[in-house]
């Protein structure tokens, strides 16, 4: 709530003095002001409730009037004693009723008790502040029995003040009642805006209503008319039109439920006023007793104290102090949520009390004018009996919805919003979730609604309306199982799990049930989408491997093709030449000759086989054909010396595995050693080889100067030949690096 003062655009007493734990901020001139006009309007208020009451014991108590009259025939007394005394002698018969007037008393100490607990209890801004002055005052204007002060004085002093307490009880009462509904909640004046148009009318209909009040008060109208008229339908009817869009676009979501119930509480008082205004017009009617009460404002020469509005008047009264505890309750800080349901329910019940109370009495009324005698009273009042407890059910029902409705706006019924879901769920097989959300929410009567997908592996996935949420009331998260696990989880504001009748509170515990399947399934539909693009892009990396290992093939190819020509060619024409010189000497008989010409051809021979078993081993091992993986890992990566450390598992030297698995963990070791050496030729290197469950583990490691991947402009040939050959046999391998934290490369070959 905004705590800003609506005239000099400062925070409040309240707002800055929490904030700064410091209250000398309330004795700004301001607030001194309007405590010191509070102190003063309190102090006219109680002396003249004082008045009354002093009037109606003078009436009642014979001791005391007798008192009084002794004081007046004193010849010793003081004047203005005498004076007193004489004018509540002579006003004292015009006092009400005693338990008329006891209950009158009892109201008026009840607003004064509830505008204490608003200037102590709630925060502070104008709209309380205003509303304090309207209880204060009102608890004079409106008590029937301190309307005996005027005579009072008048028989004292011969000083009319009928027009004055008017203006000031009645008048200031009055406005300042209307303008505290117009500021709440926030304690400002809107004055642009859509709302505008509607809070000058307000203002209005506010100041028509006053002056007529006034106008009514001063030409002696009784004074329970002008109370019903004024505070049962004209300040309702403002309080509805200042809270009607405010209840639904406030700036806040504290401010907007404030709004919501005050609008709730007002229409209800409206409606409890229409009821009782109608029962007693029918009664009227009728001619039934007990509608009458004493009314001394009323009274003109020749005409009868008493007015027809006793069953309006005193609910009127009752509500007119109940509409500030509303504000008090509402407020509340403490489990606000709780207080509004709770609140929901008094509202509710609250109607259903009048509801069946004037159900009975226009039964029970009615039946006993149409049959009349004491039979006729007994069957009438059964039957009304009967009559509000077949309704008892029917009507609570009716309520919650009516109280509901007005709180929480339109919502769809459960039963539609249940069918929406479920038709959404089964319209494909993968529903949209967000549409599914912003089926939810409305149906839930909320401002946001967020599903959540848990996928363990992926990260889970929100789906969410709407897409840019504004300030949120609290939200509530409901988890959501499938076959007795989390799936997902609902999240909504908690005005959407805030609900009056059972059926709706009924409605998230379903919705969260049919909402198991729903994300279930969506989590399968995400899982086999990721795997299918899993699949697909290895497939393309494995057909890109492919490209390159025929390219490497290829060039291979033509490097072994050139090396037989250079190399083992070059041999085998020497050694045919050689032979056919031992050949040509041994047909002459240079036998001699030829035996040294055959030696060269044996070495000749050793020559051409080692060139032709180097060429070979660059195109396969054949120790690793022979005797498999680690004599042939062994002795390759021994020839490099001290800066290789080799740490292989005796389980792999103890079986052969596929040529295939073989072949592609050794020519892999290989290329990730060579890497090491060319890019850290002084770096120590790490070989570390284990067979585990389902294939071959190797890890290659070196304390180089390493480097940063995310900088790096490109894997290089030995990194892709690192993947073409782990990935041709459905394998892995990665490598991971950072600036002076030397190269892992990282594999697993799969059996």
């Amino acid at each position: 709530m905004d705590e800003r003062d609506p005239v000099a655009g400062a925070p409040s007493p309240a707002a800055a003095g929490a904030e700064a734990g410091a209250p000398a901020v309330r004795h700004r001139p301001v607030f001194g002001v309007y405590y010191t006009a509070l102190v003063a309007y309190t102090a006219v208020t109680m002396a003249w409730l004082m008045i009354g009451a002093v009037a109606a014991t003078a009436h009642y108590w014979p001791y005391f009037n007798w008192a009084l009259r002794a004081v007046t025939q004193a010849p010793t007394a003081a004047r203005w004693p005498v004076m007193w005394a004489q004018g509540f002698v002579t006003a004292s018969a015009q006092s009400e009723p005693l338990g008329q007037a006891v209950l009158d008393y009892v109201l008026s100490i009840l607003n004064l008790v509830v505008a204490g607990a608003l200037l102590w209890s709630w925060r502070s801004n104008w709209s309380t502040r205003l509303l304090v002055l309207a209880l204060v005052g009102s608890a004079g204007a409106f008590n029937l029995q301190a309307h005996v002060a005027p005579k009072v004085v008048q028989a004292a002093f011969g000083i009319s003040i009928g027009w004055w307490h008017v203006l000031l009880l009645h008048g200031i009462g009055g406005v300042t009642y209307v303008l505290a509904l117009l500021l709440f909640p926030t304690g400002r004046w809107d004055r642009a805006g859509p709302t505008s148009w509607l809070s000058r009318i307000a203002v209005g209909v506010s100041i028509a209503g006053v002056v007529s009040l006034l106008a009514l008060s001063t030409a002696d109208y009784p004074h329970t008319v002008s109370f019903v008229v004024f505070f049962g339908i004209l300040v309702p009817v403002v309080g509805l039109v200042a809270q009607r869009r405010q209840a639904r676009h406030g700036t806040t979501p504290d401010a907007r439920r404030q709004s919501r119930l005050l609008f709730a509480t007002l229409t209800v008082a409206v409606a409890v006023v229409a009821v009782l205004a109608l029962v007693s017009l029918w009664l009227l009617l009728l001619g039934a007793p007990g509608l009458t009460m004493f009314d001394p404002t009323a009274r003109k020469p020749g005409e009868p104290f008493e007015e027809p509005s006793a069953v309006v008047f005193w609910p009127v009264r009752f509500v007119f102090a109940a509409v500030p505890c509303a504000l008090i309750i509402t407020a509340a800080r403490t489990r606000p949520w709780d207080i509004e349901r709770l609140f929901s329910h008094a509202l509710a019940f609250t109607v259903v009390l009048v509801a069946i109370g004037s159900g009975y009495v226009l039964v029970s009324a009615t039946l006993d004018a149409l049959l009349g005698g004491t039979w006729g009273s007994v069957l009438s009042a059964v039957v009304a009996v009967l009559v509000v407890a077949l309704a008892f059910v029917p009507v609570w029902s009716v309520a919650e919805r009516v109280v509901d409705r007005l709180i929480y706006g339109t919502r769809p019924a459960p039963a539609a919003v249940l069918t929406q879901v479920a038709d959404l769920s089964g319209a494909t097989d993968h529903p949209d979730l967000s549409e599914l959300a912003k089926v939810v929410a409305r149906g839930l009567g909320a401002a946001y609604c967020r599903l959540t997908v848990r996928l363990p592996e992926l990260g889970d996935r929100d789906y969410q309306w709407p897409d840019e949420p504004g300030e949120l009331a609290e939200p509530v998260t409901l988890p959501v199982h499938y076959g007795g696990e989390e799936v997902g989880v609902l999240t909504v504001d908690r005005t959407g799990v805030t609900n009056v009748p059972e059926e709706r509170s009924r409605l998230l515990d379903d919705l969260v049930s049919l909402l198991g399947p729903v994300l279930h399934n969506s989590r399968l539909g995400i899982e086999l989408e990721h795997q299918l693009h899993t699949a697909l892009r290895h497939a393309e990396e494995i057909a890109a491997s492919r490209r390159r290992a025929t390219a490497d093939m290829d060039s291979e190819r033509r490097t072994l093709e050139r090396n037989l020509h250079d190399g083992a060619q070059h041999h085998l024409v020497a050694l045919r030449m050689t032979m056919g010189l031992a050949e040509h000497e041994l047909t002459h008989g240079a036998a001699e000759s030829a035996r040294e010409r055959l030696g060269q051809v044996i070495a000749q021979v050793n020559g051409t086989r080692k060139v032709l078993a180097s060429t070979a081993a660059g195109v396969f091992p054949v120790l690793l054909a022979d005797r498999g993986l680690l004599p042939a890992l062994s002795a390759e990566l021994a020839e490099a010396g001290a800066d290789v450390v080799i740490d292989i598992d005796e389980s792999v030297g103890e079986r052969r595995f596929p040529l295939a698995v073989e072949t592609a963990v050794y020519f892999t070791c290989l290329e990730a050693v060579n890497n090491a050496f060319k890019h850290a030729p002084e770096a120590t290197v790490r070989v570390k080889v284990r067979n585990e469950y389902l294939g071959l583990a190797f890890t290659v490691t070196d304390d180089g100067p390493g480097f940063d991947p995310a900088r790096s402009e490109g894997a290089g040939r030995g990194l892709h030949n690192l993947a073409d050959r782990a990935t041709a046999v459905g394998g892995t391998v990665t490598v991971r690096s950072a600036p002076n934290e030397g190269t892992t490369v990282e594999g697993f070959i799969p059996l």
